[in-house]
C-alpha cells in the first residue's frame, strides 16, 4: 500500500481517532491542535505531532500541511476556526480536504467554500472515514473491547492453497478462523482441512495485536 500524507487538524474524540488509525495503517500522519495536552497524548501515535492554531497559515505551512495529500479538519466546536482552515487548506492547493461539520447549514457553508468532503458525526465514524481513505481488503472490522475484535479479510495472497491446519493461525497467532465466505457459500467453524482459496473472505477473531501481526488492512468498523 503506498504510504501518504495526512494532516489531522483538531484532536478531539474524532480527530484523535482518524489520527490514530491512519497511523496504524501505516501512513504519514501530521496532528496539530492549539492544547498542548492532547499533543502529548498523541505524540508518540503519529508521526509528527504540533502544538499550533489551525487558523493560522504559517503554522500549518511549518509543520508541512502544505505537502499532504489529505487534510481532516476534525476541529467543529468552533465553527469560525473550522471554516477559516479549510479555507487556508483549499488556498493551498491540498488535493483532499476533508471537514467535519456540526449540522446542515454549517456542511453548506463548507462545501461553498470548496471542501472536498463534509463529515457529519451522525452519519460517519472515523474508522469508516478511514475506510475511505485507505481501503485495501478487509471487509468487516467489529470490536468487542479494547482488545478484542473479529474482522472478515480477503485471503492473503501466501494464504491461497493451503488448508487452516498449514496456515496454524490458531498457534503462531492465537487467532481463531470462525467462517469462511467463499461466494454464494459460507462455511461456519471451517475444519483444520479446509483449503482457503483465492476469493475466500475469512471471518477471524482474535487480538488487536495478534490481528496486527498478519498485516491486514483493518478498513472499518461497524
Amino acid at each position: 500500500m503506498k504510504r501518504r500524507q495526512f494532516a489531522i487538524l483538531g484532536l478531539g474524540r474524532f480527530g484523535s481517532k482518524v489520527a490514530r488509525e491512519l497511523y496504524y495503517k501505516g501512513q504519514e500522519v501530521i496532528a496539530i491542535d492549539k492544547d498542548e495536552v492532547k499533543i502529548q497524548n498523541i505524540k508518540d501515535e503519529v508521526t509528527h505531532a504540533y502544538v499550533g492554531d489551525i487558523t493560522d497559515e504559517g503554522a500549518l505551512k511549518e509543520a508541512g500541511v502544505a505537502d499532504c495529500d489529505t487534510v481532516v479538519i476534525a476541529e467543529s466546536t468552533h465553527m469560525e476556526s473550522n471554516i477559516i482552515a479549510t479555507q487556508i487548506c483549499k488556498s493551498l492547493k491540498i488535493p483532499q480536504v476533508i471537514c467535519k461539520a456540526n449540522n446542515t447549514i454549517h456542511g453548506q457553508i463548507l462545501q461553498k467554500i470548496g471542501a472536498d468532503q463534509i463529515v457529519f458525526p451522525e452519519q460517519d465514524t472515523a474508522i469508516k472515514l478511514v475506510n475511505v481513505l485507505t481501503c485495501q481488503g478487509v471487509l468487516d472490522y467489529f470490536d468487542l473491547g479494547e482488545k478484542v475484535k473479529i474482522v472478515g479479510t480477503k485471503a492473503l495472497p501466501q494464504w491461497s492453497g493451503k488448508s487452516l491446519s498449514e496456515l496454524d493461525l490458531r498457534t503462531k497467532y492465537s487467532i481463531t478462523v470462525l467462517a469462511i465466505r467463499r461466494g454464494e457459500e459460507s462455511i461456519v467453524i471451517p475444519s483444520w482441512s479446509t483449503p482457503i482459496q483465492k476469493e475466500d473472505v475469512l471471518i477471524l477473531f482474535g487480538e488487536e495485536e495478534s490481528l496486527k501481526k498478519l498485516d491486514m488492512d483493518i478498513t472499518h468498523k461497524t
